[in-house]
């Protein structure tokens, strides 16, 4: 059987267990959990009975063709070395960990490779998870994961000098997009004698419903503003304060960012 193993339970590699069986992706029999820790693998036990749960890394990797690594990227170097010895070179490695490149990845582990990049929202099947394959994968095990991953929501694949910002809004993004709401919803508040509690109800859900009605209508955004902003009137003013002053705002973020993400040697 080509079982899928995940190295790592913690909040990312959980949220991959989950949502790749309860989409139904794949069954029980076919998913293999390790961990450093015990409490992690039998929280995992506890919550999929009957699951795959391997004592060490090496043996998930003796036992798994498709190995997802979700460790912390420090750690990750660590994994490569428990792992390598015991593959017999047509696995499939995919990894997850931010500032390890396709390069790294490749002079460690001959065979095929990939660097994933999920999103927070995938624990509700929602989001694009990013995917960067390395030189020798194979159309098999590419179609593989890009199907698995495609249970939890949508999947992009991205060459790996794309990575970096394209990160910044399909897994950074959810952080910045709630600090919008929260200061939406804020202003809203002290604009009105609306608790604050009220006001992010309503901005939650207008975020919620406008997101909704762009991807199910396949309008622009140009043109719902089209469609809400009418000539001289309330929305077209906050329209027009916003184009203003975000372009630059949001420059400075991103740059601020990919500085940050720089620095942390990706």
């Amino acid at each position: 059987m080509d079982c899928l193993g995940v190295i790592g339970y913690g909040q990312m590699g959980s949220m991959l267990v989950n949502g790749f069986l309860t989409s139904g992706v794949l069954q029980i029999d076919e998913v293999v959990v390790s961990s450093k820790s015990k409490r992690s693998l039998d929280a995992c036990a506890a919550a999929w009975p009957g699951i795959g749960i391997a004592a060490t890394n090496a043996e998930l990797a003796r036992r798994c063709r498709t190995v997802i690594i979700a460790v912390r990227p420090q750690e990750i170097m660590t994994v490569l070395r428990e792992i390598v010895p015991v593959m017999d070179g047509d696995e499939h490695i995919v990894s997850l960990a931010a500032g390890v490149g396709l390069a790294d990845l490749e002079a460690a582990f001959t065979g095929s490779v990939t660097r994933v990049v999920p999103t927070v929202t995938s624990a509700v099947g929602q989001g694009t998870t990013l995917i960067c394959h390395g030189r020798q994968i194979g159309m098999n095990d590419a179609l593989r994961v890009e199907g698995i991953f495609s249970s939890i929501g949508d999947v992009m694949l991205v060459e790996e000098d794309e990575l970096a910002a394209a990160t910044l809004l399909s897994s950074c993004g959810p952080g910045l997009l709630a600090a919008i709401i929260e200061e939406l919803a804020g202003a809203t508040a002290r604009a009105s004698g609306l608790s604050p509690d009220q006001t992010l109800v309503l901005a939650t859900g207008m975020v919620t419903a406008t997101a909704a009605y762009l991807r199910e209508t396949g309008e622009a955004p140009s043109d719902l503003i089209r469609r809400v902003a009418t000539g001289g009137g309330i929305t077209e003013v906050g329209v027009q304060e916003l184009r203003q002053r975000l372009p630059g705002v949001f420059d400075e973020v991103f740059a601020a960012m990919l500085e940050r993400h720089d620095a942390m040697g990706e």
